[in-house]
């Protein structure tokens, strides 16, 4: 993003979590900023247009507390999870008073991108969570996974609307926590149950399609290195050699979207962990990706 349109939204963000969006005016934003009222209608055509943008610079800066980070590709599945909800949490707080605003304020009228903002940030969400409880519960949770995708995401709203509204300020770590746990007792006891799911199964690839995220944005190495781990996913193998396994492909998935001198050995080793232990038909796959790697540091 240009520095410039950078400033311009910060400056905003401020003023519509001070006074609201309907009344804060362009004047105001750029007194703000201390800069001329034309130089923001270079980047956006209305206040409502500035708003939009805003709320998207929004929803990409939450989504990136939603992500991964580096050094956590390691860590076991639940540990993973509750560190990212740790950070969804934080970033709510940090940014209360524009969330409030964003809530109550009356949009009535206001440009239709908002509403599709709304169903790729849910759709992220939701791909999110089905991603960690997989990761968690594996294969076996899979019957069960739209209606925990469902009550996962029921605690944390009630959470979320219990720090906006009942002003009730949590510890960030002891809340993740305590939902990771509640999260087990859900899942498992609809493991135990054995009850009929209420909710149709997840369709991944309209989500995906919903959330904004295609097969183009991925590089070709983690292409192969989900058509890996989806192969892994559906073998029979030993709880130490899974865990094994899933570390292997952590780390793998960190070289690729970090490279750096020095990784090319320990790839190999992760690799030929792989190729050895698990089925023959990935070989090909295993080795296109070893080609790959090796590129990437030539």
């Amino acid at each position: 993003m240009q520095d410039k349109k950078k400033l311009i939204l910060e400056a905003a963000i401020r003023c519509f979590a001070r006074k609201g969006f309907n009344a804060t005016s362009i004047q105001e934003i750029v007194d703000e900023l201390g800069m001329a009222k034309g130089s923001i209608y270079f980047y956006f055509k209305s206040k409502d247009d500035l708003l939009v943008s805003v709320i998207d610079y929004y929803g990409e800066m939450l989504y990136l507390e939603m992500r991964e980070h580096p050094g956590e590709t390691i860590l076991p599945p639940r540990e993973k999870f509750a560190i990212q909800l740790e950070r969804q949490y934080r970033f709510v707080h940090q940014h209360l008073d524009f969330m409030k605003m964003l809530l109550k304020e009356p949009f009535t009228g206001l440009h239709p991108q908002i509403q599709q903002m709304i169903i790729r940030l849910r759709a992220r969400s939701q791909l999110w969570n089905a991603s960690h409880l997989m990761a968690i519960y594996g294969e076996t949770a899979t019957l069960y996974l739209a209606d925990a995708c469902a009550l996962v995401s029921g605690m944390w709203s009630q959470y979320f609307e219990a720090l906006l509204f009942g002003e009730l300020v949590f510890d960030g770590r002891q809340l993740s926590r305590f939902i990771t746990r509640r999260l087990d007792d859900l899942v498992n006891g609809m493991l135990r149950s054995e009850e009929t799911p209420l909710l149709p199964p997840l369709d991944l690839v309209k989500l995906r399609c919903l959330a904004g995220v295609t097969e183009e944005d991925l590089t070709e190495e983690l292409r192969l290195l989900a058509a890996i781990k989806s192969r892994i996913v559906s073998c029979e193998f030993s709880e130490v050699l899974r865990r094994d396994l899933n570390e292997a492909l952590a780390l793998l998935k960190e070289m690729i979207e970090m490279p750096s001198a020095g990784h090319r050995l320990l790839a190999r080793g992760m690799l030929a962990l792989l190729k050895q232990n698990g089925p023959s038909d990935l070989a090909e796959t295993i080795d296109r990706l070893d080609g790959l790697i090796g590129s990437m540091e030539a």
